[in-house]
């Protein structure tokens, strides 16, 4: 939970840190991200065990070559991203070892995989609080009344910035991909 309202606050300092290889930078990465991207890696290859294995290469390549991030891309897109790719990588190569059961049952996963990248592209375009409050009521499961006294801000303001967020939402989604934003968030939680 605090590690995205603390990242949002010194996002930029943590990227610089991580683009020169700053071990602490590195580590504090490690600690506030490695358990929610492996459940995020989970909801597509179905195991927590290979899920870390993804979780795990995705950090190595951060620490091997540094993190090099445009500017108008966050960190936590990246690490959603980059996890992501490398769970299509995972499913592409094993592909072959499986039956045509599985590889029909595979690309349904991968084209849920790009409707997700869609869903989290507008999450990550919504405004700075809305989108934080979002993730924090949705991904970390936070009610209203704990966000409001985590964030230091009224209930009321919870509410609204969440009506806010889900009218930006409808606004680019279709109903079916929003309900597929929540079957994946709760996928996430398990």
């Amino acid at each position: 939970m605090k590690s995205i309202a603390g990242d949002v606050r010194n996002a930029q300092e943590i990227v610089k840190a991580l683009e020169r290889r700053d071990e602490q930078a590195f580590d504090h990465l490690f600690v506030t991200r490695y358990t929610v991207l492996c459940r995020f890696a989970k909801a597509f290859v179905g195991s927590f065990e290979f899920a870390e294995d993804i979780v795990q290469e995705v950090f190595i390549h951060i620490w091997e070559k540094g993190l090099k991030l445009d500017k108008n891309k966050s960190l936590d897109s990246y690490l959603y991203v980059a996890v992501r790719n490398g769970c299509v990588s995972f499913i592409r190569r094993h592909q072959d070892k499986v039956g045509l059961e599985e590889i029909v049952s595979l690309q349904q996963e991968e084209s849920e995989q790009n409707d997700f990248q869609k869903i989290w592209q507008a999450v990550e375009s919504l405004p700075e609080q809305c989108r934080l409050i979002l993730k924090l009521v949705v991904w970390e499961e936070m009610k209203y009344v704990e966000v409001a006294e985590y964030l230091g801000i009224s209930v009321n303001t919870v509410k609204t910035q969440i009506k806010i967020a889900y009218r930006e939402l409808r606004k680019k989604f279709s109903m079916q991909n929003l309900v597929l934003f929540y079957i994946l968030a709760a996928k996430m939680n398990e």
